[in-house]
């Protein structure tokens, strides 16, 4: 099973290779070539000392031409080396920009349940470093196995021709050779896959540690995290040695195996210049540098071997990403977003997570068309999972959702997310300028459209007195920028947007009651013509609502408008009553 999966990654990634057949064909013909060349050398440097030692007439012009002719053998060898140097280079770049542009393509598909199970430094160590490592494991190992073999080839007919009793003393250590590689290979990838796995640990505590920056310092865990990553990094040092110093035992006991064929060539090859009057020191010469030849391919091999065996732990890695299923699928036949209607309804939903009990459980409530609709209830009660159930982050268990009589499942992901507008409690920016978050929302949007809809979000006074206005670099996830500002920005992209369906998702959690004031009045103007789901905890942002449901355990316990629920004297009323204590104190 294992000797499997360990093909089957050798054949996926080797189809990157024949996407590109000619640059591929190319250097496999120039080191083709190059082997002749090299296969070629002992046998005319061979001849040329037999002529000059036994011929004795013309010794220092035979001697010049042989000399200028090995030099011709070695410059154009090399001068191929040059070409398929470059060609190499040329199609590695392409097969590294092949894997890692599907490999992100599928991460960009991927649903947030493969995100939920993995730290994002492994990922992207996958996606940089693995696929270089098994790029290289089998384009330098197709490549120079290659060279290896038809190298073993030719000089193996070269030494049978010329003297087979020499030839069969260098074969002895074969055997020995090739179950020392083979032994060598099987433990080498298990090593290098927890070289692999423990790299991508410290990949994810090194992007932790950048992203928590201020809170480590806030907290003084400096120590701790020192801790924490020199525990990691011990770990990795220790893989990594115990894969190195298993190549400190395998290389030098396999040149030591090498040796004693060529040292049996030495005896014997003296021996025959003694008793053997057809057997020529320019033989004895040549024999010895192609018996060097010989063992330094199955060296080579020896170490593809080892190249290999790490080049499959991170193609497993790798095709691991490739593989992961895609578990929000789009419908054969989808239908359209619905364009009139856009009523939200939850039919006997029920969700739970991976390994944890349902989350909500058999819920059923409408938003009607151009209503706002609030979240009410304590942390845990399923607020956010019905937005993400909405957004189709998951897919529901039982039940179902529709929008405008529609079910969600049956429009496209693409279009079902295009058609819904959110403004999440921990906005995220990219690392680029205003002007570019905002086109997000609409790429082709004029500059008087991105204004109006700052003005509107109550976010153009703080843009227009930034440096550069618009084009202002925030910083990664807007770092530069106030959580406030943050949000209105947040705002006026989903203003721009201006999708029909519309989530605020704890919209002013981190904010001061003078910018959630603004934020407020931006969101009244932006829920004003749109169905419209809001997640809060403050009662300011809730207040207005045409309908709000108090959730507790993942069932609605209580279903009204603000008045109506006060009258209940219930579970709302007290959380209003919690919330003007606080605000009082």
């Amino acid at each position: 099973m294992c000797q499997t999966k360990n093909n089957k990654v050798i054949y996926r990634v080797s189809s990157y290779l024949f996407g590109y057949k000619s640059l591929f064909a190319s250097t496999l013909l120039l080191a083709c070539a190059m082997t002749i060349l090299s296969v070629m050398a002992p046998s005319v440097i061979q001849q040329v000392l037999d002529k000059v030692l036994v011929s004795g007439i013309g010794n220092g012009k035979i001697l010049l031409q042989g000399i200028v002719l090995i030099a011709a053998i070695f410059f154009f060898k090399e001068l191929l080396n040059c070409f398929r140097i470059r060609i190499n280079n040329k199609l590695e770049q392409k097969v590294i920009f092949l894997l890692r542009q599907d490999l992100h393509n599928k991460l960009l598909r991927l649903p947030v349940t493969f995100y939920d199970r993995r730290k994002s430094g492994d990922i992207s160590s996958r996606v940089i470093e693995d696929v270089q490592s098994v790029e290289r494991a089998i384009l330098d190992g197709t490549e120079q196995g290659l060279i290896s073999v038809l190298t073993l080839l030719g000089v193996s007919i070269m030494m049978f021709l010329q003297e087979p009793r020499l030839a069969a003393l260098v074969f002895i250590p074969l055997p020995i050779l090739t179950w020392m590689a083979i032994r060598h290979a099987k433990i080498s990838k298990e090593n290098w896959r927890a070289v692999r796995d423990k790299s991508g640990d410290l990949n994810s505590l090194l992007v932790e540690d950048i992203q928590g920056n201020r809170l480590i310092q806030s907290f003084g865990l400096m120590q701790r995290e020192k801790n924490r990553f020199a525990e990691i990094a011990e770990a990795l040092k220790y893989f990594s040695l115990r894969a190195m110093y298993r190549w400190s035992i395998q290389g030098p006991c396999a040149s030591f195996t090498s040796s004693l064929g060529i040292l049996g060539v030495v005896g014997m090859g003296a021996y025959l210049l003694e008793t053997d009057p057809s057997f020529t020191t320019g033989q004895f010469f040549a024999f010895l540098l192609y018996a060097n030849m010989f063992y330094e391919p199955i060296r080579q091999l020896v170490g593809i071997n080892n190249l290999v065996a790490a080049g499959k732990a991170s193609g497993e890695r790798v095709f691991e990403v490739l593989d992961a299923p895609i578990e929000i699928i789009d419908p054969t036949s989808p239908y359209a977003f619905p364009l009139d209607c856009h009523e939200v309804t939850f039919s006997n939903v029920s969700f739970s997570y991976s390994e944890r009990s349902p989350v909500v459980k058999n819920l059923t409530f409408k938003i009607a068309h151009g209503s706002t609709t609030a979240l009410v209830g304590p942390t845990g009660a399923g607020k956010s999972t019905i937005a993400n159930l909405l957004l189709r982050y998951y897919d529901v268990e039982n039940g179902s959702i529709e929008i405008g009589g529609t079910p969600i499942d049956q429009i496209t992901v693409d279009e079902l997310r295009s058609n819904i507008g959110i403004v999440p409690q921990d906005p995220f920016l990219f690392d680029t300028s205003i002007k570019e978050n905002l086109l997000l929302a609409k790429d082709s949007a004029q500059e008087i459209e991105l204004w109006h809809a700052l003005e509107t979000a109550h976010a153009r006074e703080f843009v227009e007195a930034l440096p550069r206005g618009l084009d202002t670099l925030i910083g990664e996830r807007g770092i530069r920028l106030s959580m406030g500002e943050k949000q209105r920005l947040t705002l006026a992209r989903a203003m721009l947007k201006s999708s029909p369906v519309l989530i605020l998702d704890e919209a002013t959690a981190s904010v001061d009651v003078a910018t959630e004031r603004q934020i407020q009045i931006a969101i009244q103007k932006l829920i004003k013509t749109r169905t419209t789901l809001i997640i809060a905890h403050r009662l300011s942002t809730i207040r207005e609502a045409d309908n709000i449901i108090f959730l507790e355990n993942g069932k609605i316990l209580e279903q009204g408008s603000h008045e109506e629920l006060l009258r209940l004297n219930g579970a709302y009323a007290n959380f209003c009553s919690l919330q003007e204590n606080i605000v009082s104190n």
